[in-house]
């Protein structure tokens, strides 16, 4: 839990009061007299100004990555607070295992796409809509389990209600890993059960012992469609359909909303219930389905034919934590646990040191300032926020990483250069 800051939001309206000389009373919106509002949005406002810019000591955070950090998954939940890309470090849990190379560099979406199978220590922030997911290359040495390529014919139809779904394949055209998927689709005369998925009894038997205190499960779902038919997916493990772990989540691995298309989905096993006596060192039945919805017909995807799943993987992975910038930067008006991006009671605090509060408070005046149609004023504490931004600075240079990139010289550029090298 944070300490709760003593910078309240009275107290910078206070103090905001006397650098534009007590007229904060003149901030009003036509003849309905002074609206506060306009006060707070002024001051939130200059908090995330200046949080842009400098990012102050108090907005660094560090959590526990979500999920623990495996080999070649790159799926992970990215903070919602965290401000911009402005990531500090990822470091393992135990610091003492950290390497000499045990560094990650941020690049773009696209590089990152192109490097991940043959480098590592790269990760980037991928931005949809709104939504940021976090995708990381890293090299561990985990313990990982394949259960399924899913690219064998061992794969039938799962339901609860004996209603037979159709068109089970290997589909060696639409996959994410390997050289196919199995493909199915919805028998167009189930209307009443709850549960679409395959199953396979011939698995290669393996243990599963390690992987259920603390282990996750990985595979790649298609939807044809995704809307509020689709309530959940779960992953049932066991020696046979009577003996078996079940695990559900109604969330893809980066804890973002099921999709149109691939969905990476994790299980974790610490959620799992038991139904029967698996037998754990003989594991040699699976099943995936999705949970729908019958009520609606709308919503019953009767008539999907793009249903598929790829690449079923255990996982145990490795506890790291994320170091990064937080854009949350008040704190609430009880015991300052609960943070805020914006202030909205005159008791919320900042989480400042005295000398970023003076950052805020010349930003604040300068924008006060502004508003109050006072140029000379706003010139002034325009220039006094930036020579204190530019000694903050100095002394608190920035830890974010920055963006990179790898240099490519094109075959193309190569020829004509030593060509030119050549003539000369």
């Amino acid at each position: 839990m944070p300490t709760r800051s003593t910078y309240t939001y009275s107290l910078v309206r206070r103090v905001l009061q006397t650098k534009v000389h007590g007229r904060l009373g003149n901030l009003a919106m036509g003849d309905t007299g002074t609206d506060t509002n306009i006060e707070r949005d002024l001051i939130n406002s200059a908090v995330r100004v200046v949080l842009s810019d400098v990012g102050w000591r108090g907005m660094q955070r560090e959590t526990s990555l979500v999920p623990m950090l495996a080999d070649n998954h790159w799926e992970y939940a990215l903070p919602n607070d965290v401000l911009g890309d402005q990531i500090m470090d990822l470091r393992p849990q135990v610091t003492d295992c950290r390497g000499q190379f045990d560094e990650y560099d941020l690049v773009s979406p696209e590089e990152f796409d192109r490097r991940k199978a043959y480098e590592k220590g790269i990760y980037t922030i991928v931005n949809r809509d709104l939504t940021r997911s976090l995708r990381i290359a890293a090299d561990v040495e985990d313990v990982t389990q394949v259960v399924s390529t899913m690219e064998d014919t061992n794969w039938r139809t799962f339901d609860t209600d004996g209603v037979n779904d159709s068109d089970v394949k290997v589909d060696s055209s639409d996959y994410m890993e390997g050289r196919g998927s199995i493909r199915f689709q919805t028998d167009t005369t189930d209307s009443t059960d709850t549960a679409v998925g395959i199953q396979n009894t011939a698995i290669t038997p393996f243990g599963i012992s390690r992987f259920l205190g603390r282990g996750h499960a990985f595979v790649d779902a298609r939807l044809t469609t995704a809307d509020t038919g689709i309530h959940q997916i779960t992953l049932r493990l066991g020696s046979d359909s009577s003996n078996y772990y079940q695990v559900s989540d109604s969330n893809t691995a980066d804890c973002s909303a099921f999709e149109q298309g691939w969905n990476k989905i994790r299980f974790n096993f610490d959620a799992k219930t038991t139904v029967g006596t698996p037998a754990d060192t003989a594991i040699d039945y699976a099943a995936l389905f999705w949970s729908r919805d019958t009520t609606t017909v709308a919503l019953l995807h009767a008539n999907d034919t793009d249903w598929g799943f790829d690449n079923l993987v255990l996982k145990l992975g490795k506890p790291y934590k994320l170091s990064y910038v937080s854009r949350f930067a008040w704190q609430d008006t009880g015991d300052g646990s609960q943070l805020l991006e914006n202030s909205a009671d005159d008791s919320d605090a900042l989480m400042v040191q005295n000398d970023e509060l003076e950052l805020i408070m010349a930003k604040a005046s300068e924008l006060a300032s502004q508003f109050l149609r006072d140029n000379e004023d706003a010139s002034y504490f325009a220039g006094q926020y930036e020579k204190m931004k530019n000694s903050y600075l100095m002394k608190n240079p920035s830890r974010s990483d920055v963006l990179t990139s790898s240099y490519y010289e094109f075959e193309s550029l190569d020829l004509n250069r030593r060509k030119s090298e050549s003539d000369s």
